[in-house]
């Protein structure tokens, strides 16, 4: 039963406080598109940006207009995940994030200078997707970056960390619209609507100052055969010297994992991950957990939320904006005991299930609710508890599907296509992150309470998915991942589901290494490491 053991997690930080440190400054990444995806929505409703661009709320295209500005966004972010496996597989995952970086600042100050002399939205769409080619980029290339510098035992809570930032900068995003909306108060004052989008370069700062003094990831210097590099990142990021016997061994295993597969071009990767049914269920696992955290319906909460309260009951510009400030401190608190309690002890997959099940009564009760008591304007018993169950959906999602996604993508992709597999499962999220941000506004506005009902229909088949599909991966070393997709995947994901019988309990201490060694008839030890690099 998973608790949250403080002095557990205190001993942890204190064990593994460089890879923590690591984890801190990359996750500045998940921070840029949280901060916008909390802005926007606020930005959306404001009189002065409608104003700056002469944009007219009551015009029955309005609807439409705002998914274009919220979506843009997505177009380039789908595009930068794209990008992320040339870039990061080509550069190095720390110079894939600098690179990124640079970008999406570059993209924000495009977004912060628009309207000048002008009420064309030309240039706010060009600066949208400028920005958010960087963030696409960096979302690709984070949860990668930490899964391969995190150790086993709080790889999961690392991955997560990602999560954490980006949940903590939509609230960030959230209060800064209320802040400004209360502190500026003429109303068509265009710095209500600047100040948020400059506000976002800041941990686009932060991520590019920090990610300098950090190391490469070990297994990408593997994959270049740069092994004496790669032994001094991961000793550094262990906090122990090169020759421990711990930072040895793990070494070992890396490039026993990798042996035969250093410095793939494209081609070679993709064919590489369709070359049997195992290898491409591992591809496609990716893919298809990132699709169903989609339509969970979380981005139309983010994006729309102003808009969601309101069609609940919530009025007032100002209430709306505090509610939504207050969903966003619900998420980062959850979150965060989510990470801290259930990620590594409670597991993935369970994580996953219950979430599933928080998620679909909420977004149910909220569909229905509106169907059988349409909202009046007054604050009822039946709208109180409907804003209850948007909170109520954010608890459940903040420890599931929010990061969890995250944590088992980067985990089960093998590492000789980690980059190509995390590119192609980021695209999908941005993807049909871009298909839910348009269609939101035009669901609510035609189909309403239908848009509720549709997204607790999805939680309860992603909940039925995560029985029979996903693997519980807590506490396996990345190179002996692959043992939990031998034979019947999925009786062994429905074994997995009964936490006693978990498979990952019983090869979490296994190596890699000594498995090939068993194959290859014993080679010493000492000699392993020179001789898988001579090999390929």
């Amino acid at each position: 039963m998973a608790k949250l053991d403080l002095p557990a997690v205190w001993r942890d930080i204190k064990t593994y406080r460089r890879a923590y440190l690591l984890t801190v400054v990359a996750s500045f990444g998940g921070m840029l598109f949280g901060w916008d995806t909390g802005l926007i929505g606020g930005v959306l409703t404001m009189d002065a940006f409608q104003e700056s661009f002469k944009l007219d709320p009551y015009s029955p295209n309005f609807a439409n207009l705002q998914g274009n500005i919220v979506s843009v966004l997505q177009a380039g972010c789908f595009f930068g995940a794209l990008a992320s496996f040339y870039v990061s597989d080509t550069f190095g995952r720390k110079r894939a994030l600098i690179i990124a970086d640079i970008i999406f600042i570059i993209g924000s100050m495009v977004q912060t200078l628009c309207a000048l002399g002008t009420t064309s939205l030309a240039q706010l769409y060009v600066g949208r997707v400028i920005g958010g080619f960087g963030v696409g980029l960096i979302s690709a290339v984070v949860p990668t970056y930490i899964s391969e510098n995190a150790p086993k035992e709080i790889r999961g809570r690392c991955v997560g960390c990602m999560q954490l930032a980006n949940v903590t900068g939509i609230c960030l995003s959230f209060f800064v619209n209320y802040g400004i909306n209360l502190d500026i108060t003429s109303r068509f004052n265009s710095a209500k609507w600047r100040v948020p989008f400059a506000l976002q370069m800041l941990p686009g700062v932060i991520l590019l100052v920090g990610i300098v003094f950090m190391n490469e990831s070990p297994r990408w210097l593997v994959e270049k055969n740069r092994i004496t590099e790669a032994a001094t990142a991961l000793a550094h990021v262990r906090g122990k010297p090169t020759n421990d016997p711990d930072v040895v061994q793990e070494l070992d295993d890396i490039i026993a994992d990798f042996n035969g597969h250093e410095k793939m071009p494209m081609v070679a990767q993709l064919k590489s991950a369709c070359s049997n049914k195992k290898i491409f269920y591992r591809s496609s696992f990716a893919v298809i957990l990132m699709f169903w955290q989609q339509w969970t319906g979380t981005n139309s909460i983010n994006y729309y939320a102003p808009q969601i309260f309101k069609q609940i009951g919530l009025t007032g510009g100002s209430a709306g904006l505090f509610a939504t400030g207050v969903y966003g401190i619900v998420k980062i608190v959850v979150t965060a005991i989510g990470l801290m309690a259930f990620t590594e002890q409670l597991g993935r997959k369970w994580s996953l299930l219950i979430g599933s099940a928080g998620q679909a009564f909420a977004m149910f009760y909220i569909g229905i609710n509106q169907a059988v008591h349409p909202p009046t304007g007054e604050l009822d018993g039946n709208a109180i508890f409907a804003i209850i169950c948007v909170y109520l959906f954010v608890v459940f999602y903040s420890f599931g599907w929010g990061p969890i996604p995250f944590v088992l993508s980067s985990e089960c992709a093998p590492n000789h296509v980690r980059s190509l597999i995390m590119a192609a499962a980021l695209m999908t999220q941005w993807l049909f992150n871009f298909v839910i941000a348009k269609i939101t506004p035009i669901m609510l506005a035609d189909i309403t309470y239908g848009t509720f009902l549709l997204f607790g229909a999805c939680c309860i088949i992603m909940g039925i998915y995560t029985i029979f599909c996903v693997p519980e991966t807590k506490g396996v070393p990345l190179e002996s991942i692959h043992l939990l997709f031998e034979g019947n995947i999925v009786a062994g994901c429905v074994k997995d589901a009964v936490p006693a019988m978990s498979r990952a309990k019983k090869i979490k201490n296994t190596h890699y290494a000594e498995e090939v060694e068993d194959i290859d008839g014993g080679a010493p030890k000492q000699n392993r490491s020179v001789e898988y690099v001579e090999t390929a």
